[in-house]
């Protein structure tokens, strides 16, 4: 069987003692919240990239031709440079960070921009304390993870570039009992402040970033389009990559200018520790599996349909950050049918990347539904669990693996994302179970109709099962029973109105022909 082979080339995958790392690529790891996931994601397409001596590379995906050359080169690791904002953090996250995390030189430098700002604000009927305290308040609503963290730790909710900024961490226990000078901290931020640790934008993002690259850098994905029935030239390689380059530059809308401009002024409070904090190297992406590419061309198209859709910006990074958080489940589970032993002990159930998520109803279900999906979230964690296991694996490895490795990145991380998505239902307790939400029927109907049109239920349930392995009902749900190594039991399957079309019928998703016929629409127009 071997060990999965990395993209892009690099030895350093041999020297890795985690096995997780090896499976999954370096790394989706449980301290990372779906927000900064969709952050770092964001914060590698809108920052200049480079490849090698390549670039900058300002698109958002660097060109077909450019991958393809990667593709054959070894030892050239994508490097990108996010801003570090350390001045627009401290004034708009102080005040909303722990009180015993705001060190004294904290306090002073905030005083200063404060002073600063005192300075170049006027305000005809308000004093300059008056619009930095409304200021500040406008700024905090854009709060998006951490908030018991550090100030500077913390991470921005990503509307737009503006609150994109690479990770920053003060070193409290190192500065608790030192007397640390203002002046000294600001000449020389990067000595203090650690921008390259990767504690919460742990690399998610950058993973299913390079799984993108792998993906466009010449995969064959005819027979997988076949399959999926995706056979025009709209999700063909070079039609697709065209979209998404469109799709993620048309993030940085109109509106969001006047918060661009917002973010340099108050960065220019203090342009000296601006320029300083920014003088460094960038950050550098590690390594994704080359064989993750069909999951990827699957998010792939899934993103170029909320991208092409007329979504509100907040809406579609909601759904862009879901559909971020699900990738991950779908990778793991992909990655893990590869190298490890399925549930049924054999070969063939399963969607098309062999895995099957076998659903019920929050609510109203029956025993037989409950126990059957109870039985198929073992089967999944028990798959993970005996990849992570591998022999070929665990031989590169040649150690004991970290007793944190089930919590932090095997199959306890699979089931606390799951619950973080309200897609593994109860939070607490024994027994999980996959449920279905609205917001999971949301993302799933706007990536998965194109904008504006239709398809039958039927082949909406054929699509949701080829690409998430979520099962419901009908075949798929036969299906996933053997794949989970249960006897088929109609006892399983819903009575009478399903209750997966009423939960399309409340989401005003379903348009019902008649008795036998139902569209399931996608009530949104294309933007491009």
């Amino acid at each position: 069987m071997g060990i999965p082979l990395p993209f892009p080339k690099t030895d350093e995958i041999y020297r890795s003692k985690n096995p997780a790392f090896i499976l999954f690529g370096s790394r989706f790891y449980a301290d990372q919240t779906t927000t900064e996931l969709l952050s770092e994601f964001l914060g590698v397409i809108l920052s200049p990239k480079w490849i090698g001596p390549m670039g900058p590379i300002q698109s958002p995906l660097p060109s077909i031709d450019d991958l393809g050359n990667w593709k054959k080169v070894e030892g050239r690791a994508l490097q990108y440079k996010p801003d570090v904002k350390l001045n627009l953090k401290l004034f708009s996250l102080l005040r909303a960070s722990p009180l015993d995390s705001r060190h004294s030189v904290h306090k002073a430098h905030y005083e200063e921009l404060s002073n600063e700002f005192g300075k170049k604000v006027r305000s005809g009927n308000r004093t300059s304390d008056e619009v930095q305290e409304w200021i500040e308040d406008f700024l905090k609503g854009f709060q998006g993870a951490g908030f018991d963290r550090t100030w500077c730790a913390q991470t921005f909710y990503p509307v737009g570039r503006a609150f994109l900024a690479q990770e920053t961490i003060w070193p409290r226990k190192y500065a608790k009992n030192k007397n640390l000078d203002l002046s000294i901290v600001k000449s020389m931020p990067l000595s203090f402040f650690e921008t390259t640790k990767h504690n919460f934008l742990a690399r998610g993002g950058e993973l299913l970033y390079l799984q993108q690259c792998n993906l466009f850098a010449g995969r064959d994905i005819s027979e997988l389009a076949d399959k999926l029935g995706y056979n025009t030239r709209d999700y063909q390689l070079e039609s697709v990559h065209q979209c998404l380059q469109k799709g993620f530059a048309s993030l940085e809308i109109e509106q969001l200018v006047v918060l661009e401009k917002l973010a340099d002024f108050i960065e220019n409070l203090d342009p000296h520790t601006y320029r300083e904090a920014n003088r460094n190297e960038g950050l550098q992406c590690d390594w994704c599996p080359q064989e993750s590419w069909p999951e990827a061309y699957l998010f792939a198209i899934e993103m170029s349909r909320i991208l092409r859709a007329t979504l509100g910006p907040i809406e579609r990074l909601e759904l862009l950050e879901f559909g971020c958080a699900l990738q991950v489940l779908r990778s793991m589970c992909a990655q893990s049918v590869r190298y490890g032993r399925l549930p049924s002990g054999r070969e063939g159930p399963g969607n098309l990347l062999g895995y099957a998520w076998l659903f019920s109803p929050r609510e109203k279900f029956s025993r037989q539904q409950r126990l059957a999906s109870c039985e198929n979230v073992r089967g999944v964690f028990r798959m993970i669990q005996s990849a992570l296991n591998n022999e070929d694996i665990q031989r590169l490895v040649d150690q004991k693996a970290p007793t944190s490795l089930e919590r932090d990145y095997g199959h306890r991380y699979f089931n606390h994302l799951g619950k973080r998505l309200g897609m593994i239902y109860p939070w607490r307790g024994a027994e999980p179970r996959f449920v279905v939400t609205d917001q999971l029927i949301r993302y799933l109907v706007l990536s998965l109709v194109e904008p504006g049109k239709s398809c039958t239920y039927e082949d909406f349930k054929r699509r949701v099962y080829a690409h998430h392995g979520i099962a419901v009902e009908g075949e798929e749900l036969e299906d996933a029973l053997i794949w989970s190594g249960l006897p088929p039991n109609s006892s399983v399957q819903p009575i009478g109105d399903s209750w997966f079309t009423q939960m399309l019928r409340a989401g005003g998703f379903l348009v019902e022909l008649s008795d036998g016929c139902s569209l399931v629409r996608n009530p949104y127009s294309l933007e491009f």
